[in-house]
């Protein structure tokens, strides 16, 4: 029997099984596609994601494939976000296409160890109170597999989904957009956006001498998801919206895309669980979709493996679901508000979007946006603590330390265990009988100004804070401490 069945070899897949294997979970995915798919619907990777896969001593494997972008889009706002202000230690939008970043996710996973079995997809599935029992279908015939575990991560019309009876409700198309890569005769300097009463248009590098053209037409925005995308009609859009027509040809790609926004009420049914498109999906605005879902795959993994090794406290598990539907649904809530933007056709609709325009350019509603979208600053439940320290469900981003071969905490991260720094100047004793947590303890000094007055932190493995301290006392701080990782581990 396996102990993790994953379906879908997309980049939330294969992050969440090499997470898995971090742990030492047997894990296998299964994937309905043959072949990997050459065409990239994401082709940028935010810092918030890069700041993960550093964690795990990841990020120049991408950054090296990639073109750092030092700014994004709020929308169809002229005014830029300046990713140089989010804080992290890569502070810009990776362009790199999803093919690129699913064969070196493929890669490390199964160097780690994963399977991954292509040409299969799960048809159905049946829960038991110790295991899932999968019908898999695979060059037309059927087998059973068992499973302790099984996560869907294969998509929006995810099957996992539907046969665990996890509903998908939401909002269907009403208006749709394009995209288009290409290459360019007469290529724009960086990433380029324009507005006109012809609509919208981005244009964005994304390697291999090709640009991404993503754009909403007035004239056709409310043509169905499947009808054809001529190359007139992006070389159109580009002479209205620039003045030029860039010497558009040889299309890659061309395709239309609507602004259908689903989210699953729940991301868990029993032994069953949801991630990535499989539990949101939404108008790709802002580059968001792919870099949401690889968060849920880095919260997810090591909870299920605490709870498949018996390491879980109670509840555990279930902080999945009640920290990853909040976040999905603020990324819903600002790509609607980015379509309102880009759709803007009426004198006050038009007016709207010069003020945000004018609003991003203020430095701190600009820092503000430019950390959302990369990824950063998403919601989680508040804390009940009483006391709890403002740093409290943050996530690290790479702060700055004093350690010769550490001069952040992401090297530090890289076992994807607890990690206690002490920044006190007294070793902060964290273990106690019964208590197996596998914890980590450094001793450090830190120079970020956020660790002022802080004397201890304790960090989660998917990088988020769990418990930071100000108490300058040893033996308060390390029951606080204590206190603490029993909320992730036992």
């Amino acid at each position: 029997m396996l102990d993790v069945l994953i379906a879908g070899a997309g980049p939330v897949g294969l992050w969440l099984a090499a997470e898995l294997r971090l742990h030492g979970v047997e894990v296998t995915v299964v994937e309905r596609r043959a072949a990997p798919d050459g065409r990239s619907r994401a082709v940028g990777m935010q810092a918030g994601t890069l700041d993960t896969f550093a964690t795990r001593g990841l990020a120049e494997r991408f950054i090296e494939r990639g073109t750092p972008v030092p700014t994004g889009h709020f929308g169809a706002a002229t005014t830029r976000l300046d990713f140089s202000t989010v804080g992290a230690v890569h502070p810009f939008m990776l362009a790199l296409g999803q093919s690129v970043t699913e064969k070196v996710l493929e890669e490390h996973a199964l160097a780690v160890g994963a399977r991954v079995l292509r040409g299969e997809e799960v048809v159905s599935l049946t829960q038991g109170p110790d295991a899932v029992e999968t019908v898999i279908r695979a060059a037309g015939a059927h087998r059973t597999v068992r499973a302790r575990w099984v996560v869907g991560c294969d998509g929006t019309r995810s099957a996992v989904r539907q046969a665990a009876g996890i509903g998908f409700p939401g909002q269907d198309t009403t208006m749709t957009g394009w995209l288009a890569d290409v290459e360019l005769d007469d290529p724009p300097t960086g990433p380029l956006s324009a507005t006109g009463p012809a609509g919208s248009l981005l244009v964005a590098p994304i390697g291999d001498g090709v640009h991404r053209l993503a754009g909403l037409s007035t004239a056709t925005v409310h043509r169905g998801t499947g009808d054809p995308l001529t190359l007139e009609e992006v070389r159109e859009q580009a002479r209205a919206l620039l003045g030029r027509g860039l010497g558009i040809h040889n299309p890659r790609w061309l395709s239309r895309y609507g602004n259908a926004t689903r989210q699953a009420p729940r991301y868990r049914a029993g032994r069953v669980l949801v991630a990535g498109d499989a539990a949101h999906m939404f108008f790709p605005a802002g580059g968001q979709g792919m870099n949401l879902g690889i968060q849920d795959a880095t919260n997810l993994g090591w909870k299920l493996a605490a709870t498949l090794q018996g390491r879980a406290p109670d509840g555990l598990l279930d902080s999945y679901d009640a920290e990853r539907r909040p976040a999905a649904r603020a990324v819903i809530h600002n790509t609607r508000a980015q379509l309102a933007l880009f759709a803007a056709a009426s004198p006050e609709q038009i007016a709207l979007r010069e003020v945000w325009s004018a609003a991003l350019a203020e430095p701190r509603t600009n820092r503000q946006w430019a950390r959302r979208i990369a990824g950063f600053d998403d919601p989680l439940p508040a804390g009940t603590a009483p006391g709890a320290h403002p740093l409290t469900g943050t996530r690290l981003a790479g702060l700055a330390l004093d350690v010769a071969d550490a001069p952040t905490a992401h090297p530090l991260m890289h076992h994807g265990r607890p990690l206690l720094l002490d920044l006190g100047g007294t070793r902060t004793p964290c273990s106690t009988p019964g208590l197996d947590c596998r914890t980590v303890v450094v001793n450090v000094e830190a120079s970020h100004p956020v660790w002022r007055d802080v004397t201890a932190v304790l960090i989660r493995p998917d990088a988020r804070i769990a418990w930071a301290s100000t108490d300058t006392d040893p033996q308060r701080r390390a029951a606080d401490c204590r206190a603490a990782l029993s909320t992730l581990c036992r």
